[in-house]
């Protein structure tokens, strides 16, 4: 549409709803700067004027509800060219363009997934940790049956754990009656060690790295993650499940690659601080890593986390690169530890699926 050519052709004919009466008025309307002078009633500013439909020539007013301007009859174009032209694709869009509505729509698209993807980590940071404790309080309770109590062998766990852990926030650790090849981080800084794990070990320097990586998820708030994105907020609210299923959650939860990334971080730099090789761990990845392609049921801690081959290498450097260190454990406190669940073989029918 081009700018009107003809100074006389300015005035048109319209009906008015001044929106305060029923009535309809058969009024004259022109341009007046940047008003719209309507015969019998005040101007109204061009800007308050809102296009109502696309096919029809019906303007409404921004500040005033029921305020209705009609055209039967298409007016001239020095008064057309001066209204709010027909939106095409909607209020926002027409206002600052499809392209630029397209660009803050893709942005939005991707602060909508970024929002999603870290969520679940900015609530799981929120709740209280005690909170925490007492979810894991309950899913450690339905492991009950299972549980290896030893004083000896309980006391060198704990020490452990303490060499492992901030001092800020203590670790539980316990040890299950379950052949897996396995260890689990609950909420609230419990974590079960499962017997499997330990007749498989041959050094406590290898428990001591699945031990690391397991505080890593339980710092790092993983453990609360794989909650939240499975059970939601009935996690939350008590109507997510049961503690066992919680547990068997925990069991079948597959963390992330960075996930895995941050507890093997968390492994390495506190046993280092804690004057504890990793080489050790190193040597169990390989040596699980090999028995990855005919894995038996029970070597279910291969099965929940990423191919070893990467993660032997880094904690094999890490090795190389430390000064002077000592065993996780005494040979005594490892004697006390793999004698925890008796001698007597666990039986294999166990409710827990791997």
């Amino acid at each position: 549409m081009s700018a009107p050519s003809d100074p006389e052709d300015r005035r048109a004919p319209a009906w008015l709803h001044d929106g305060r009466s029923a009535l309809r008025h058969d009024v004259t309307v022109a341009i007046d700067g940047d008003r719209l002078a309507i015969e019998g009633f005040d101007p109204v500013p061009l800007a308050s004027l809102r296009r109502l439909d696309g096919a029809g020539l019906l303007y409404g007013r921004r500040d005033l509800a029921g305020w209705r301007l009609g055209f039967d009859v298409e007016p001239p174009s020095a008064i057309l060219w001066r209204l709010p032209a027909a939106a095409h694709y909607g209020g926002l869009i027409d206002r600052i363009g499809l392209w630029r509505a397209a660009i803050v729509l893709l942005l939005l698209s991707a602060a909508v997934l970024v929002a999603a993807i870290q969520g679940f980590g900015l609530l799981a940071r929120a709740i209280p940790y005690g909170w925490e404790q007492r979810l894991g309080d309950a899913i450690s309770g339905d492991f009950g049956e299972y549980a290896c109590r030893a004083p000896a062998g309980q006391a060198a766990l704990d020490g452990l754990a303490r060499r492992l852990s901030p001092l800020s926030r203590p670790i539980r650790v316990g040890v299950v009656n379950i052949p897996a090849v396995n260890a689990v981080a609950l909420p609230g800084g419990r974590i079960l060690i499962f017997r499997g794990l330990i007749d498989e070990a041959r050094s406590p320097d290898e428990v001591a790295g699945v031990l690391a990586h397991e505080i890593g998820h339980v710092e790092h708030r993983h453990v609360l993650v794989a909650l939240l994105r499975r059970f939601g907020i009935g996690l939350l609210i008590g109507s997510g499940g049961t503690a066992a299923d919680y547990g068997q959650a925990l069991i079948d939860s597959r963390y992330s690659r960075a996930a895995e990334s941050e507890a093997d971080d968390y492994s390495i730099d506190h046993m280092r601080a804690a004057g504890i090789s990793t080489a050790a761990t190193a040597k169990l990845f390989e040596r699980l890593g090999k028995e990855e392609a005919g894995m038996p049921g029970v070597l279910a801690y291969m099965a929940s986390h990423p191919p070893s081959a990467e993660r032997r290498r880094r904690f094999d450097a890490a090795a190389k690169a430390m000064g002077a260190t000592r065993p996780a454990l005494d040979p005594e406190q490892w004697a006390a530890v793999r004698a925890m669940c008796g001698k007597a073989k666990p039986d294999r029918d166990f409710s827990l699926r791997f």
